[in-house]
């Protein structure tokens, strides 16, 4: 990446992406444990798969 200071703002852009899918992924998680309770009545936080 020094060698080429060219690729430091593509390296940035692809962090921030990977970040911000992971708290989409986060959410998609919540959102499926919340429609499991409410169909089910069952507590799925934090358990172990």
């Amino acid at each position: 990446m020094m060698s080429d200071p060219k690729t430091i703002p593509r390296a940035i852009r692809l962090i921030l992406i990977s970040r911000f899918l992971e708290r989409v992924a986060d959410h998609a998680t919540n959102i499926a444990e919340m429609v499991i309770y409410m169909v089910e009545s069952k507590m799925v936080r934090h358990s172990i798969a």
